[in-house]
């Protein structure tokens, strides 16, 4: 949904970089999306049991969508 709702031109090239954020003993999971060209980010928080910590790419050719974790790239 996070790209879908880009407002601009999207890159072919997505990056989600997840976190966890502890909020007044509360665990939150912060998601920033960002793209580069032509430069767009969006972050949101929401509370999570099990937030995650990792990067993940997503590439989109035209036909096709590929999400990867950053160490797959």
């Amino acid at each position: 949904n996070m790209i879908d709702e880009i407002s601009i031109q999207k890159d072919y090239f997505q990056v989600f970089k997840l976190s966890e954020k502890n909020i007044d003993g509360q665990r939150y999971q912060y998601i920033r999306h960002f793209q580069e060209v032509p430069e767009y980010s969006k972050e949101i928080v929401f509370q999570s049991d099990n937030p995650v910590t990792c990067k993940i790419y997503v590439i989109d050719d035209g036909d096709h969508s590929t999400i990867l974790l950053a160490e797959e790239y």
